[in-house]
């Protein structure tokens, strides 16, 4: 049933009849009007849906493959339903359906899909009916709501192409195994030696579009952790409220990084379906939705809820499971689901190659379009080091960076292997042996805090800057703050540490427990020269302030940036991420070393408190993302986690360089007033002609929309981007 909004008038109601339309021949004179000739695309989609329908797969494959295990693991096919009438013959109903390829793998829930229609709330499942039509040389599929009748999105498919299948499964074409990893399966002993497509085999390519406006309705994610619901009862924005009180509004992501930050200005209001709606003006980053959407809030039943609508004419986008977006999409005939059914291995027991697909995808849309040379256009190691001015013949050898994470799954090394075939990097093995895991608790993450992708993208960064320097990756105990300051400690106890990079942001903490740890970090810094790198946090500075250990005289805090051309063209080609978290500390005093370089005005502003972040990099995963690899897929990755591990890389080749000038970065750290803090400010204050830093000038990571005074990116320091962000030759001639 409908939630029981306010009923809309009826003239934006949307539901039709749902019979099948017959045409029958009549003898004599006055018989019906035959049917027009079928398009090209018409007669490929005929031969599948006439012949049993189309169908895509779905999967869960334990990581490194082995066991398929019942209970926990799923591999499926869903199905279109196919045709028993052409639709020239009038518009045809079809009748989806989900099947598992293996009786003792069960099928997974999947909640329905919740569309604005009519002014009211409906949901429509994966086996919900279809209706099909032709118009012109396209076929037109209007996606029916659960309750059969009223149609909530229409699209039309053409560019219809038909690929034969033959042979070996694994030396299938390219585009193919991009959205279904058949070599990635047989790798991994989910299937079996040999597996060949049967006769008849084959797949179609389409491109598709919608015909018309569809509105999505969405729980609301302007808090964290989400609140999810079912069936037709939303989380709302906010109860008994209107449209104007909600902004600004700020949306964030599954693992509690902001995503998005909507103003009143940044759309407009109007009526949509007999409701008011206030519809965005620009759509929102496709790394959220890979067709172009943009959000909506709508009020109902008193209330603001969230959606987003997908605008008549737009082309579909879909996601492919090597990470990468493309302008269509591939479903399989029968014969080629069958084969699949036929090669798939349940309960095997050999371990199996772990490495996946390790080449990047040849062809991808470009997303960001900054002159990034990753899946999608994301960053590669190449692109940050083209960027950031990385020193040909550095790469950070003699020098040990520390990683601290809490637990998460995935097999790490394996991750960070692909990561280096893909970018021709070292790779770490037994014959290069520059990957160490520390394990201080259990390694099995609890599923609420799985620290998997947080663990991917800091080895990965470290590597992609410093390829020649050891990572000891430290798995804290648990997510809590008391465990991962006890991991850093634990780091910066080894021995030969250049750095130790923590990218968590600690809240709420006594000032005590962060006074008690700055001693040690004091200490680390004093007599080993350690250095320290933490994120500044994601929250902009409208959240709850900055966080340990960012907020540390003894730690260099980074903030983040959107990259806007690869190429450095002046400093526009930089600029604040609007999610950088920065300000005052909650506890210590601003040092001397901070206070001579940041002037009167930027001590005024933090209240003569120690200000963050100090530095910046890259971390705007929207629209400058880097690219990461885990779990056996592409994925694009930001925040200013990215960025602490970048600088961190570069400490690495910091030390090599002053290695080969028979100094020590350790020493330096040691005798200089404010440690590794204390090298950057000297040199920003003290470079003349060539910096060593770009000097972010624009930007803003206020998000409260009330003035403030040391949020927006600006000449100098600032809260936003600290100093600015490496130009790393000429940073290291000053030494």
């Amino acid at each position: 049933m409908p939630t029981a909004f306010p009923p809309a008038s009826s003239a934006t109601r949307v539901a039709r009849a749902g019979a099948i339309v017959l045409l029958a021949a009549c003898g004599g004179g006055g018989g019906s009007t035959p049917p027009a000739p079928l398009s090209a695309d018409q007669k490929i989609y005929e031969s599948l849906e006439l012949h049993g329908g189309t169908y895509t797969l779905g999967w869960s494959l334990p990581y490194g493959g082995g066991t398929l295990v019942s209970g926990t693991d799923y591999f499926y096919s869903d199905s279109t339903g196919g045709l028993s009438v052409s639709p020239s013959l009038g518009p045809q109903t079809e009748q989806p359906a989900t099947a598992t390829l293996d009786p003792l793998l069960a099928l997974p829930a999947r909640p329905p899909t919740r569309y604005l229609a009519g002014g009211q709330i409906l949901t429509r499942g994966a086996d919900a009916q279809r209706r099909v039509s032709y118009a012109g040389s396209a076929v037109q599929i209007e996606y029916l709501a659960d309750d059969g009748q009223t149609g909530v999105e229409t699209a039309q498919f053409s560019g219809f192409a038909e690929v034969a299948l033959g042979g070996a499964m694994v030396n299938s074409a390219e585009e193919l195994q991009a959205q279904y990893p058949i070599t990635d399966w047989a790798n991994a002993n989910n299937f079996i030696a040999n597996a060949a497509w049967q006769a008849g085999a084959a797949y179609t390519k389409r491109q598709g579009a919608l015909a018309a406006d569809a509105y999505f309705a969405q729980d609301c994610t302007n808090v964290y952790p989400a609140v999810t619901t079912t069936g037709t009862s939303l989380h709302p924005c906010r109860a008994a409220s209107r449209l104007e009180d909600i902004f600004p509004i700020v949306l964030y992501g599954s693992n509690g990084h902001p995503i998005e930050a909507d103003a009143l200005t940044d759309g407009a209001i109007g009526t949509v379906q007999g409701l008011r709606m206030w519809v965005a003006s620009a759509p929102i980053p496709l790394d959220q939705n890979a067709t172009t959407a943009y959000r909506i809030y709508f009020e109902a039943g008193g209330n603001v809820y969230m959606g987003h609508v997908w605008k008549s004419g737009t082309a579909f986008g879909y996601n492919q499971s090597d990470g990468s977006v493309v302008s269509y999409t591939i479903g399989l005939n029968q014969a080629a689901v069958q084969s699949v059914q036929a090669a798939l291995i349940t309960g095997a027991t050999q371990p199996g190659s772990e490495l996946g697909s390790t080449a990047l995808p040849g062809t991808t849309l470009d997303l960001f379009g900054v002159g990034g040379h990753a899946v999608n256009g994301a960053l590669a190691p190449v692109d940050l080091a083209t960027h950031y001015g990385l020193p040909a013949g550095l790469d950070g050898t003699g020098q040990t960076i520390a990683i601290v994470d809490a637990p998460g799954s995935g097999n790490v090394a394996d991750d960070l292997n692909v990561y280096s075939q893909a970018f021709k990097l070292p790779p770490c093995n037994a014959a290069n042996p520059c990957f160490t895991n520390i394990v201080l608790g259990s390694p099995v993450p609890p599923a609420s805090t799985d620290w998997g992708v947080e663990v991917a993208l800091d080895t990965q960064m470290v590597h992609a800057i410093a390829p020649g320097a050891h990572i000891l990756l430290v798995t804290a105990a648990s997510a809590s703050g008391a465990d991962l300051l006890a991991a850093v400690n634990f780091a910066a106890a080894q021995p030969g540490v250049t750095a130790v990079t923590l990218s968590a942001t600690i809240f709420g903490e006594p000032v005590a427990s962060y006074q008690n740890e700055d001693t040690l970090l004091a200490g680390f810094q004093a007599n080993q020269g350690t250095i320290f790198f933490a994120a500044s946090g994601d929250g902009g500075n409208s959240w709850i302030g900055t966080g340990y250990p960012a907020s540390s005289p003894y730690v260099t805090a980074v903030g983040g940036t959107r990259i806007v051309s690869v190429a450095w063209a002046g400093p526009s080609s930089e600029v604040a991420w609007r999610y950088s978290g920065g300000g005052a500390s909650s506890y210590a005093a601003m040092p001397a070393w901070q206070s001579a370089y940041v002037g009167s005005a930027i001590v005024s502003a933090n209240g003569a408190m120690r200000a963050a972040p100090d530095v910046a990099a890259v971390a705007d995963g929207q629209h400058s993302a880097v690219a990461i690899y885990y779990k056996q897929r592409w994925l694009m990755s930001g925040g200013t986690s990215a960025g602490a591990p970048i600088w961190a890389g570069i400490s690495a080749l910091f030390g090599q360089y002053l290695a080969g000038k028979n100094a020590s970065l350790a020493a330096k750290v040691k005798a200089t007033p404010g440690g590794f803090n204390g090298l950057l400010y000297q040199s920003a204050l003290t470079q003349g002609a060539n910096p060593g830093f770009h000097d972010i000038v624009a930007g803003s990571n206020d998000l409260s929309g009330v003035a403030c005074a040391v949020c927006a990116a600006a000449a100098g320091f600032d809260d936003v981007t600290g100093i600015g962000t490496p130009d790393v030759g000429n940073l290291f001639t000053y030494y």
